[in-house]
């Protein structure tokens, strides 16, 4: 039965644009396509139409969206890193590492008229850099938002018994790690969920199976959960455990939860606090830890947590909505580009490439 995940490979977040390109695919893949293009010359469209071509033939597809607009693509990874096509252009630039050997760029600037396109300068600059300061407001709202979290986990930590906590993470992470199976890869970064310009989207119901083995925590940041999450990774890293990294889409050195694929099961922070994990999980949890109840008695500073909790969501939906506004003109920006391309080129073209993947391949 064909498999087809859904992932984000980079967010917007309190440290700005924040990728994990690399790791979309790694030396494993057969072979990689980078392209490069301005805005409407049909990159996503392009890795759509080949998706479907390996849809058809049964092949795992994994879909990797774009946080700026995430009815786009940024990537397409097919087979077991058999093929993989990416965008390689701003604000995610992937130039080749293994040129000619893995790596190959095609430029579908090449089926455009470009002195259709130059009539056009003027307006071209101007949407350019007002989409630029956009971001650049969206970025920084997000980080007054990193600022009211780190105010957040301050008074959490304050309240945490931390013997009890420590005791807790041994407890819950070997049990956790003693369904991990070893791996000659390294644990793979990536993110499930993004701030986008239609608000925090998740795709992890595509990633994590009704038959998984869940283990749920929750608890206020500062609690102690990302202490139970790095003392996991790092054992997956000194033991050589097949898994897959999920960073929180906000804060990216978090850890929202880490998937076993090999074995089905996942460790996963169904507190809610950006991403509502929780809402598509079904069934019973194998093991559920409540971090919040961990605390010390007699410490009040409920007050304060809360008007940083409410600065925190107040920047990060000012930031959507600065996002929203930088796709509005972006879709202005891409008006300009459009009617500049030869689509009969270009389709002819993807056409031939991917009837030359799909040979490669060994498909009948």
């Amino acid at each position: 039965m064909r498999n087809e995940r859904h992932l984000f490979s980079g967010g917007n977040t309190c440290q700005g644009f924040y990728h994990f390109y690399p790791t979309m695919a790694g030396e494993k893949v057969n072979r990689k396509i980078i392209l490069k293009g301005g805005p409407g010359t049909g990159k996503s469209s392009f890795m759509r139409e080949i998706s479907k071509t390996f849809a058809d033939r049964g092949y795992d597809l994994e879909y990797h969206w774009c946080s700026s607009d995430p009815d786009s693509l940024d990537g397409l990874v097919i087979g077991n890193n058999l093929f993989c096509l990416l965008d390689g252009t701003r604000p995610h630039v992937a130039d080749p590492h293994y040129p000619g050997a893995v790596d190959e760029i095609i430029n579908l600037g090449r089926f455009w008229e470009q002195k259709k396109i130059q009539k056009n300068r003027t307006s071209i600059i101007n949407l350019t850099n007002t989409i630029s300061a956009y971001f650049q407001l969206a970025y920084l709202r997000l980080q007054e938002s990193g600022a009211a979290w780190q105010e957040m986990e301050f008074y959490a930590r304050q309240l945490m018994h931390w013997p009890s906590v420590n005791k807790n993470i041994l407890a819950l992470g070997q049990d956790f790690l003693s369904t991990g199976k070893y791996s000659e890869f390294k644990p793979r970064h990536i993110f499930a969920a993004a701030l986008t310009p239609a608000g925090i989207i998740t795709r992890h119901e595509s990633l994590i199976d009704a038959d998984y083995d869940v283990y749920a925590v929750s608890g206020r940041p500062g609690s102690g959960m990302q202490k139970l999450f790095s003392h996991v990774l790092q054992q997956i890293e000194l033991n050589s455990l097949d898994a897959e990294i999920f960073h929180n889409p906000f804060i990216p050195a978090d850890i929202d939860f880490i998937l076993f694929p090999s074995s089905q099961s996942v460790l996963i922070d169904i507190s809610a606090h950006i991403v509502d994990y929780a809402a598509t999980l079904t069934g019973k949890f194998k093991r559920k830890l409540d971090f919040d109840l961990l605390t010390l008695k007699g410490i009040d500073n409920e007050m304060n947590f809360l008007a940083a909790q409410k600065r925190c969501r107040a920047g990060i939906n000012a930031a959507i909505g600065f996002l929203a506004q930088a796709r509005t003109w972006h879709d202005e920006l891409e008006a300009f580009y459009i009617p500049c391309m030869d689509f009969i080129r270009l389709t002819e073209f993807r056409n031939r490439l991917c009837k030359e993947l799909v040979d490669s391949a060994g498909i009948n």
